[in-house]
Order: structure tokens, then sequence, then C-alpha cells
């Protein structure tokens, strides 16, 4: 008896509740998980980008060709497949070379290879085969990023011509950022100019500043530019 009778003084006293404080304010509210950053494998890079590319957002690496922006984006696969994770890799121009994976650590049981053929040259001329290889990389793109379970999604337009980085450029990019919100998938695109606008969270910037040589080997010295950084520091150099 004693409990039925409580529960209309309960109601109104829950009603008064969210009268005086908004339901909003009355209910729980349950913070989003974060994931630790996807480490790139080169240490100097990962000290000024807190740890390496951050989880649940867009990164975009930009830079012109023999600007390293390849070989970090292979360290970063290596990272994510050592970890165990499954990586995708969308090769807008079925570029990516095996043997150089697998010699960055990359483990490529553990990695989705999606290859979209030759979809231009750099003349720049696209044609109706090079529009459908664009149109594949882009839907391969939606569908690995909305599946989840990814630690890794990279998206490779390197070598593309100005014309399909123009395409690339007025896509709907905030597609990619809502459905990587909360996740723990990093989204790495790779490509000689931004191409995200505002959807991005990370912009770097690559230029390779001069080569030192030993006999027929060379060591790089690259400069990393951090155009764009929500969560850290802006303008920060390696």
């Amino acid at each position: 008896m004693k409990a039925a009778a409580s529960r209309p003084n309960n109601i109104r006293a829950l009603n008064a509740l969210i009268r005086e404080h908004g339901l909003g304010q009355t209910l729980p509210k349950l913070g989003k998980r974060r994931y630790p950053p996807l480490p790139s494998g080169t240490a100097e890079f990962d000290e000024r980008l807190g740890g390496g590319f951050p989880r649940g957002v867009i990164s975009e690496v930009t830079g012109p060709c023999s600007s390293g922006r390849t070989g970090l984006l292979l360290a970063a696969l290596a990272q994510s497949t050592q970890a165990h994770e499954i990586a995708a890799y969308v090769d807008a121009t079925d570029s990516l070379d095996q043997r150089s994976a697998q010699q960055a650590g990359v483990v490529l049981d553990r990695l989705l290879w999606i290859r979209c053929g030759q979809a231009a040259g750099l003349s720049g001329d696209l044609g109706q085969s090079g529009l459908a290889c664009m149109d594949a990389a882009w839907r391969a793109a939606n569908l690995v990023v909305s599946a989840g379970g990814f630690g890794l999604v990279a998206v490779d337009l390197a070598g593309l011509p100005k014309r399909a980085l123009g395409d690339w450029q007025r896509r709907p990019w905030l597609r990619f950022k809502h459905a990587l919100e909360g996740s723990s998938t990093a989204l790495v695109v790779l490509a000689e100019v931004p191409l995200a606008g505002s959807a991005a969270g990370m912009v770097l910037e690559l230029q390779r500043e001069h080569t030192q040589w030993q006999g027929v080997l060379g060591a790089a010295s690259i400069r990393l530019h951090v155009v764009r950084d929500r969560t850290h520091a802006t303008g920060v150099r390696a």
C-alpha cells in the first residue's frame, strides 16, 4: 500500500523537476568515448601531433610528389596492422606497390586493398572511364567508413590531375565527418592539396627540404607543417 500510494507523489515530483531544470539537465549526459590516436610511425611527427592521427576525424596529408606523403601513409598502415587492426586502402589510381608496403611493415593479411584502376593520366583528361573510377573510389570510401571496424581507412588520391582533385573538393565530405564521429577509425586522405574543406579535423602539409647522400643511399629531411588541428596547436614544424 505504501508503494502504491507514493507513486502519484513521485510522478508529481518528477514533473516539477523537469519543469524546473529542463529535460536535458535532468537526464544524465553520456560523454563520447575518446580513443587514443593512431601513431604515424615517425616519433618526431607523433610528438608534434599529440600521439599521431586522431581517430573519429578526417586527416589530410598533402604535399607534392616526393614529399614523403606516401611513406608517412605506409608507416601509419604498418602501425595499424601490426596492432592487429584491420585497415582499408582505397587506391584511386592503382598505385600501391605491395613490396614497398611489406618493407614498410604493413601486414598485408590485415589490409583490405580496394583497387579502383587507372583513373586518369597526368594530362588531366579523365574521360568516362576515369570518372567511373572516381565514383568507384568515393563509393568504396563511403562503404568502408560506414561499415566501421577499421582502425585506419586510407584514401590515396596522389597523382590525380587538377580536374579530378577539383571534383573531389566538391563532394559531400560532411557525410564522412558525421559517419566518423565517436568511432575508433582514423581516416587519412592523401592528395596534393586539401580536399575536405571544413570537414577535415587535421590537415598536414609535407615538404622535402633536402637529401643527404652517402654513396647510393640518401636520407631525406622532411618539413611538416600542421595547417589545421582542431585538438592541438597549429603552425607546428617538425
